[in-house]
């Protein structure tokens, strides 16, 4: 027996922005888009053996490109703090998103703390 899906309608009234200053619009940094950046990061990631290097107590994240996971170059020191390391290979590590992403959160928090 086959069931019919019953449609929901959208709401009738739009939902309005009340924010008196929006925020500006996110643009990535420019750095991310040239052949530069791009062969600094496979670099990264190949010295890495395409796998996560974040290690929390002793221990290394055990993703990979080899377990199906996309993987990052990520910059150790970001770019907005010190822009003359940005193509340093020392200064890359290879994450994993979830590594990558909470590593970006805690140094846009330190920032905002400065």
């Amino acid at each position: 027996m086959k069931r019919s899906r019953i449609p929901t309608l959208g709401p009738r009234v739009p939902t309005l922005d009340t924010r008196k200053v929006k925020p500006p619009e996110k643009r990535a940094d420019p750095h991310y888009q040239t052949a530069e950046h791009q062969r600094w990061a496979l670099q990264v990631k190949k010295r890495a053996g395409w796998r996560c290097e974040h290690v929390e107590d002793g221990v290394r994240c055990e993703r990979s490109r080899a377990n199906g996971d996309q993987m990052y170059a990520d910059h150790v020191v970001e770019i907005r703090d010190d822009r003359s390391r940005a193509l340093d290979l020392n200064n890359g590590a290879c994450k994993c998103a979830e590594h990558n992403v909470r590593k970006g959160l805690q140094a846009r928090a330190d920032r905002m703390r400065s």
